[in-house]
């Protein structure tokens, strides 16, 4: 079934998002050409979805199940107004910041399957985004059909030997099966721990094995969607000290947390992708 959206540059471009860092498994599937359009694809544990700009109607025009529209509506955060934030960060003075919202022009922060988020963003430390999407794939091509995200209840069951031959998962097979298993056993809820509140959300995370600050940060903003969330990397490292170095860190993150509260993981967003566009 197709669902149409009337959509700005400024609410939407999966161009930015898909780039973006924070998804692994959204991608354009055809370049449109001879009049027809770009055709982008994204999936997210059991849900798939098809969507393109759709020139004659001016909407983005999305093509899934249709029990599924609900979960790509929040997926896709349509609910929120991304505007409201542009125009705070337009009225600044940090140049950087709005240097970054004219880069990165219709970003939007994910509602991503908590489960597979979770897995992805495990898999994501000390790695880099082409192996990270390699990896993912794999395991949906060996324990799922390809599409979908494999189940904890599958994953706790493979060997970690088999788990780390040809997979690039290296020491964080580990880790994945351990939790795996704790999520097949009833022991560890995801989704109880994503209706916390944001400090106990974050202490239950850095409970578990394999799970340090930046995964955390990153499963709190891309899966839990808490926008105070605001993950720190190597590039974000690499911002604070070459593009913000009149700051400490800790006062950085005063800073960002004083001027932009309630959608700092938005701001870390639009900083990521336009630092690593250079």
């Amino acid at each position: 079934m197709v669902f149409s959206k009337s959509l700005t540059a400024e609410e939407f471009n999966p161009e930015i998002i898909m780039n973006s860092g924070q998804v692994f498994r959204m991608k354009k599937e055809t370049a449109g050409a001879d009049g027809m359009p770009d055709t982008y694809s994204a999936c997210s544990g059991d849900n798939d979805v098809y969507f393109y700009l759709n020139k004659e109607k001016d909407t983005w025009d999305f093509a899934c199940e249709e029990s599924q529209w609900d979960f790509w509506c929040r997926y896709f955060d349509f609910d929120t107004d991304y505007t409201s934030y542009n125009n705070i960060i337009r009225k600044s003075d940090d140049k950087f910041l709005k240097d970054s919202l004219k880069d990165a022009f219709g970003m939007r922060i994910l509602r991503q399957d908590l489960w597979e988020v979770f897995i992805s963003y495990v898999i994501s430390q000390n790695n880099n985004i082409p192996k990270i999407k390699k990896s993912i794939q794999i395991l949906c091509d060996r324990y799922s059909d390809g599409i979908h995200f494999p189940k904890a209840d599958v994953l706790a069951f493979i060997p970690e030997a088999e788990l780390m031959d040809g997979t690039a998962l290296g020491y964080r097979a580990d880790y994945i099966k351990g939790i795996s298993e704790r999520v097949a056993a009833g022991m560890l809820d995801i989704e109880a721990i994503s209706k916390l509140p944001y400090q106990e959300a974050m202490d239950a995370l850095l409970k578990i094995k394999g799970v340090g600050p930046k995964v955390a940060n990153c499963i709190m903003l891309y899966g839990f969607h808490f926008m105070e969330s605001y993950p720190i990397d190597t590039w974000m490292k690499k911002i604070i000290s070459e593009d913000y170095s009149d700051y400490t860190k800790d006062a950085y993150l005063d800073y960002i947390n004083k001027e932009y509260p309630g959608f700092q993981g938005y701001v870390q967003q639009l900083q990521f992708y336009h630092k690593r566009k250079g």
